[in-house]
């Protein structure tokens, strides 16, 4: 490797972690903390063997670029040292789960795939239950996917699958910690291969790209052992979620919707729209500070304020559309917790109308230059029939969308004022567009 690139030292002998999702957040996020330790990873692909076969092909190296103003570093990450496919290895998976060298199983699989029973809460329940009666050995389950109390979360998806004898067991020997995860990890395109081929000599077929900020905060109770990671270790982590779904994760929906409706290809260049950072910036101030309370020493403006220069970094090409995917899951936790707040505490929710709006008009489907958005989302054909159903009208729209119960929660849904600011919202963004919306704020 040239002498600018970072490679790892000894590579762990075997794999003490088993993290279930292959995709570029794992290998920028954890995959990098745990490189930084003896400890091992065997990484299972649910579904797609893509990433894992160009993984396997490379001995589990590939390159992490940590994109920054001035420039791109890059290292070579080995704590990846097996592979797995999930869909055609599913007996191999369970005996992963099972086996006693497995101290922790970490997740990245996206927030839709805990609602399905039959998908990764029950291989880890049926994992559980081998474990029980072979090894009998403590594990940690560790959620690393953007939810609130996400530990919490997890059990909860996994333990209803669980016989009387392993749950019994479980109590004892299993535990589901929460997490906060943060760092900006792009898709990776052909840019991101042909950067990792010119600076490394050689094809990296798995290689990603982030940005130089990364966090990691999690709750300090694990089964057995615990690794050796350069993590926060805490024992209340709520505070940091909401800080960051509400702040980072809603601004980035917010500009995402906003942006992909004026053609704004990257969450930068949505930030860069006339209007669109002092919005943002109102929205924090004014509408998430006041939803919650900070973790002690930390101040949400002030977050805010370094969440918009992160995405403002000209190295990252976070794409509106890619943020844009999955609103029906997202928003929840990034949008309607902090308006149901709002709306206990007696505040105003005009501004966070507007996040809504956007929403709503991206499941319509169409930018505002007609160009056509795509709607990847578990629910779509529910939010298109229900948006079709409601005709033109923007207060039909609003109650269509707020009538969703899968993912509007009361007292949000019924709420008259945000029904109204919406429907408001709506109403400037079919006259002016996005842009000129913003522009106009």
């Amino acid at each position: 490797m040239p002498g600018t690139v970072r490679v790892p030292g000894t590579r762990p002998a075997k794999a003490e972690i088993l993290h279930i999702g292959a995709g570029a957040f794992h290998r920028a996020h954890q995959a990098v903390y745990t490189d930084d330790t003896d400890w091992g990873i065997t990484v299972a692909a649910p579904r797609s063997r893509e990433v894992i076969d160009a993984l396997a092909a490379q001995d589990g190296l590939y390159t992490v670029a940590t994109l920054g103003p001035g420039g791109a570093e890059l290292r070579v990450v080995g704590s990846i040292v097996d592979t797995l496919h999930i869909a055609t290895e599913n007996e191999r998976a369970l005996d992963r789960i099972a086996d006693e060298d497995t101290r922790v199983v970490t997740l990245t699989v996206t927030e839709k795939a805990y609602r399905d029973p039959e998908g990764i809460p029950g291989l880890l329940a049926a994992g559980l239950a081998r474990r029980a009666k072979e090894s009998g050995a403590p594990l940690t389950i560790l959620c690393c996917d953007n939810l609130p109390d996400n530990g919490k979360t997890t059990r909860e998806a996994v333990e209803p699958l669980l016989d009387d004898a392993t749950r019994l067991w479980a109590e004892d020997n299993v535990a589901f910690p929460s997490t906060m995860v943060d760092r900006i990890v792009p898709a990776s395109t052909r840019a991101t291969y042909e950067r990792a081929a010119e600076a490394l000599g050689f094809a990296d077929d798995a290689a990603v790209e982030a940005e130089p900020f990364t966090q990691w905060v999690i709750e300090d109770r694990f089964a057995g052992p615990r690794p050796p990671w350069d993590a926060t270790f805490t024992d209340d982590v709520a505070g940091w979620e909401r800080l960051k779904l509400r702040t980072l994760n809603g601004v980035h929906s917010t500009l995402a919707y906003l942006g992909a409706l004026a053609g704004a290809e990257t969450i930068g260049d949505a930030l860069a729209l006339p209007g669109a950072r002092g919005f943002a910036e109102r929205l924090i101030a004014d509408q998430i500070a006041p939803s919650f309370t900070p973790p002690d020493g930390q101040s949400t403006v002030a977050y805010g304020q370094a969440v918009l220069e992160r995405f403002a970094n000209p190295g990252i090409r976070h794409r509106c559309l890619q943020v844009a995917m999955d609103g029906s899951q997202k928003l929840p936790q990034r949008l309607f917790g902090t308006i149901a707040d709002l709306i206990a505490a007696g505040e105003r929710v005009e501004l966070a109308a507007l996040p809504l709006a956007a929403w709503i008009r991206f499941c319509l489907g169409r930018a505002d230059d007609g160009a056509r958005l795509p709607l990847d989302d578990p629910l779509a054909a529910v939010l298109r029939e229900r948006l079709a159903a409601a005709g033109g009208s923007p207060e039909a729209l609003a109650g269509a969308i707020l009538g969703v119960r899968q993912v509007v929660p009361e007292p949000v849904a019924s709420n008259a004022e945000l029904r109204q600011a919406t429907a408001a919202w709506l109403t400037d963004l079919d006259r002016h567009g996005a842009a000129l919306t913003l522009e106009n704020l």
